[in-house]
């Protein structure tokens, strides 16, 4: 315990302090009792350490005999009382049952108790007789050799009257359970049996019947009136589901408004270049040539979601200071939408235009460096969207052709739903199981107003800010 709480400088002090020290403490065959505990702890009183000499029994197992006296200390030190050990003598192996009953009684009172082998007895082990002491008593083998046996109580340990009382309250818990479940089976065939004791008391025909079920259902509605009580209830449904339409139709145009708002705010930033007049020609041969070295190139640039932005730009020159071709790979687009790209990185770069292929990883465009090529001082153009500007311009364009959609959805729905209920004023019914579920689907939620409320600050996060990294990894596919 003390190597794992004093630090090596204070367990080296205090060793030394051990070995400086004369007076010393002699145990002798009686062992480790209360009276040697109690020493203890008024020399520690005046000094810090306190040294002892073991004698037999106990010197032949210095770290059982270390355990046991640092155990009992500890546990004094705590509060923890112990009574000094009457013994008891033991001659044999098995049948001890005599011995664990007196044990017993004695752990009522002491915390340890300590049994003196007798010597000399043939077929003895103190091995057995501990074993089977610890199985009949519960208790704790604190140590064991061929004088002497010595068991500790637990912290667990309760006394036979303790447990006695225990078993007689878990019997009267049981008996009291068992009478609860007798008395809730019985109850389900009493309510029944009352039930038909009512239902056997009533006689149909009786005046009182007849003025009773008057009172409470009245006169039955015709076929007219439920038909007319459908016919209405129907309309009611349809103009409560039209103006809801209604409703999320402005809303939708509402939104549709704010994101042609924030994407004219992010387009402010932007000033596209146009093609230089005196363009680097190649020729036809050249142009072949390029090209399939350039659909050989394994490295290649991904254009994601955030479209051409000034990254881009930065990452072709970082291409052409290795290799004279840059690979763009654009997925999921038209090829017109791909032509335009391809001509505005023409544009922004400087380069010439090899060709656009259509391969299987999406549509490939190869861009040449130019003969006489040289990178410019600022890699990166500041003409062109920032990475974040270019992530808010794409998340706008997306919203606002989902908005354009759900508008469409809207529309087509409020004019199936006013030439239904121009039918029903008609004298028409209609199928209420084949409209209802045609009119009620919800694209979009009612949410869509708080959810855009934080449109200016996302794109007031886009707009500030530096760009992170100063290059971009370049994307390598193996």
């Amino acid at each position: 315990m003390a190597e794992k709480t004093l630090p090596e400088h204070e367990l080296r002090r205090l060793r030394n302090v051990s070995l400086r020290m004369l007076e010393r403490i002699k145990v002798g065959a009686r062992g480790i009792t209360q009276a040697l505990v109690d020493n203890i702890h008024e020399k520690w009183k005046l000094d810090e350490v306190v040294k002892l000499k073991f004698e037999e029994p106990l010197s032949q197992n210095m770290k059982r005999t270390h355990e046991i006296l640092e155990t009992l200390c500890r546990k004094q030190g705590n509060g923890k009382t112990m009574l000094s050990c009457p013994h008891f003598a033991l001659g044999k192996n098995r049948e001890l049952q005599g011995l664990a009953k007196a044990m017993v009684k004695l752990l009522e009172k002491s915390a340890i108790a300590k049994i003196a082998i007798k010597r000399g007895v043939q077929n003895t082990c103190n091995e057995r007789m501990a074993e089977e002491l610890k199985r009949l008593t519960g208790g704790t083998l604190l140590s064991r050799n061929k004088d002497f046996i010595v068991f500790y109580r637990g912290n667990d340990f309760l006394p036979p009257v303790v447990v006695e009382s225990l078993k007689e309250r878990k019997k009267l818990r049981d008996h009291q359970q068992d009478e609860e479940e007798r008395v809730r089976q019985m109850a389900p065939a009493f309510i029944h049996s009352k039930s038909q004791a009512c239902i056997d008391q009533l006689v149909a025909g009786t005046l009182a019947e007849t003025m009773a079920a008057t009172a409470r259902w009245g006169n039955q509605p015709s076929t007219v009136d439920v038909e007319k009580m459908m016919k209405d209830s129907t309309l009611a449904r349809h103009v409560s589901i039209s103006r809801n339409l209604e409703r999320k139709l402005a809303l939708a145009k509402g939104n549709l408004k704010k994101a042609e708002k924030a994407i004219a705010k992010v387009q402010q930033n932007l000033d596209p270049s146009d093609l230089p007049n005196d363009l680097e020609t190649i020729t036809d041969e050249e142009r072949f040539l390029f090209r399939k070295m350039g659909l050989r190139m394994e490295p290649f640039l991904l254009l994601g979601r955030r479209g051409l932005y000034s990254g881009t730009i930065e990452n072709m020159h970082l291409h052409w200071k290795f290799r004279e071709l840059v690979k763009i790979i654009v997925k999921g687009k038209s090829f017109e939408h791909v032509k335009q790209i391809a001509i505005s990185l023409e544009a922004e770069s400087g380069g010439v235009l090899v060709s656009i292929d259509k391969t299987l990883k999406g549509y490939a465009i190869i861009v040449y460096r130019g003969k006489n090529y040289q990178s410019p001082l600022k890699i990166r153009p500041q003409n062109l969207l920032t990475r974040r500007q270019a992530l808010a311009r794409s998340i706008e364009l997306q919203r606002r052709e989902a908005l354009r959609h759900h508008i469409l959805d809207l529309q087509e729905r409020i004019g199936l739903l006013k030439s239904e209920l121009e039918e029903s004023r008609n004298g028409k019914m209609v199928d209420n199981e084949e409209t209802l579920p045609l009119t009620t689907d919800n694209s979009f939620s009612d949410d869509e107003a708080t959810e855009d409320d934080s449109e200016e600050e996302s794109l007031a996060m886009y707009d500030s800010g530096d760009e992170g990294n100063a290059h971009e990894e370049l994307k390598q596919v193996q």
